[in-house]
């Protein structure tokens, strides 16, 4: 733990959170106050360009301090994607995010818009940073979508090296899994850019070998790019992939009676956190055991998050294509999917968001949860805020019946375990019903009853 803080990576953020990120909901309010600059940030889990035809996506990366930027000779580009590394005091409240992200954003004078931005947790001051990869966009013959995700390490294993491959794995992996639920079905056409940094020119070194084997081990293409220079340990990558599929995030072809697929259980990451806290002190240890949920369990719980988090499963990618019209063909409901979403660290709020995005009633009556003794424990003892947080491969899909059944029938062959979780009630009203009683796995009893609230049907007039 030590050594980590030294070096500047925080590992204790994401034990509460089960992610090291600034909670979404929280970026939106603050995003909202910022008042007129010249950089728009419209937050989304993706971004989407076109690809045309036979170039290659090109990007022009630009690091600011986040604090006291000094922008000199803006890039002259539309669009870009965004990491941000903030100080946790800055974002205890949307109000202080807003007022740092106004100072920044307010000090360039070309207009950019901005749909992917991811900001990252920091203790120290001095780790603060702010990145934008500017997209050049070509003109030709339009072949299909180029979707671009930045990502990070939103948990990781802090019982390796602060140099060791898992975490390169962890942050690059985050970024295919966005990439794949998108349709991107053929790993050939994915393309990255490291966001790495670290305080030796050793453990730069051990970074960029750590990069290359990932690389060729699944036959990626990654650009050289050079270390953020900060000094400070940080893992993370911006990625594009190249689709000849229309995107899966027909949001406003969701209609009534459709259902709702989840790929897989919610839930897997309160297993980390709970492993690292028995590491941090024994006696958090002794009473899990004497609450029934032994230590062999967690360990076993906690090792399975940590391989699913570092291992890419590009058969999602080739799954959700498949159920994906061709680029330029129109949308069919009884063939093609409606909507998809991630679930990840947000886990149930997840459906929040997409509820707001299909501008839906989504009922939800099941609930289905691995692991659910370490989970409820987690919850019962206030270690955990959210025990629905959920590792790679948890994601909602909206569908037809026919169609869902049939992408459910594809996923059980690739080692997922697809449910149907609920349905579409009604449209015009953003609203998350639970028939389950999500309390068990919630800590913030306040987090649960605002998802309540905001998805209780208005009364007409």
């Amino acid at each position: 733990m030590d050594q980590y803080r030294k070096f500047g990576f925080d590992p204790l953020k994401w034990i509460s959170g089960c992610s090291n990120e600034v909670d979404e909901s929280l970026v939106r309010a603050a995003l909202s106050e910022v008042k007129h600059t010249s950089i728009k940030i419209a937050p989304s889990w993706h971004d989407s360009f076109f690809y045309m035809d036979g170039k290659e996506p090109e990007l022009t990366r630009r690091v600011y301090d986040f604090a006291n930027p000094e922008v000199s000779g803006e890039f002259e580009a539309k669009r870009a994607v965004t990491m941000f590394r903030v100080h946790s005091s800055i974002a205890e409240s949307a109000s202080g995010l807003a007022a740092s992200l106004q100072k920044f954003l307010g000090s360039f004078k070309n207009k950019v818009a901005v749909a992917n931005a991811k900001f990252a947790l920091t203790e120290h001051q001095d780790a603060q940073f702010a990145l934008l990869d500017y997209i050049h966009l070509h003109r030709g013959d339009k072949a299909g979508y180029m979707p671009a995700v930045t990502s990070c390490t939103p948990i990781t294993d802090i019982t390796t090296a602060p140099d060791d491959e898992i975490h390169v794995k962890i942050a690059l992996t985050a970024a295919i899994e966005a990439l794949n639920l998108l349709g991107c079905g053929n790993p050939s056409t994915f393309k990255f850019f490291p966001i790495y940094d670290a305080p030796t020119d050793s453990m730069l070194d051990k970074i960029r070998t750590n990069l290359d084997a990932f690389m060729s081990h699944y036959n990626l293409v990654m650009e050289d790019y050079s270390s953020l220079k900060r000094g400070r340990l940080f893992y993370g990558t911006t990625a594009m992939a190249i689709t000849n599929k229309e995107l899966p995030t027909k949001y406003d072809q969701v209609e009534e009676g459709m259902e709702i697929l989840l790929t897989n259980k919610f839930g897997g990451l309160a297993a980390a956190s709970m492993h690292a806290l028995a590491l941090m002190d024994s006696a958090n240890a002794d009473k899990f055991e004497q609450a029934g949920v032994s230590m062999q369990s967690i360990a076993t719980a906690r090792d399975e998050a940590i391989k699913n988090l570092s291992t890419p499963h590009f058969a999602l990618g080739k799954v959700i294509a498949k159920f994906c019209p061709d680029f330029g063909s129109a949308f069919d409901k009884n063939a093609h999917i409606a909507a998809v979403y991630p679930a990840g660290p947000r886990g149930l709020f997840a459906l929040g968001s997409l509820a707001e995005l299909a501008n839906s009633s989504l009922v939800i009556n099941d609930l289905p949860l691995r692991h659910e003794e370490i989970s409820r424990l987690a919850t019962k003892e206030f270690l955990v805020e959210n025990s629905t947080a959920s590792i790679h491969g948890c994601h909602v899909i909206i569908g037809t019946k026919e169609v869902l059944g049939s992408i459910a029938a594809e996923l059980s062959q690739h080692h997922f375990a697809p449910e149907k979780i609920g349905f579409v009630a009604k449209k015009g009203t953003t609203s998350v019903i639970l028939q389950k009683d999500a309390s068990q796995f919630i800590s913030s009893k306040a987090k649960l009853a605002r998802l309540a609230e905001v998805s209780a049907p208005k009364p007409a007039g």
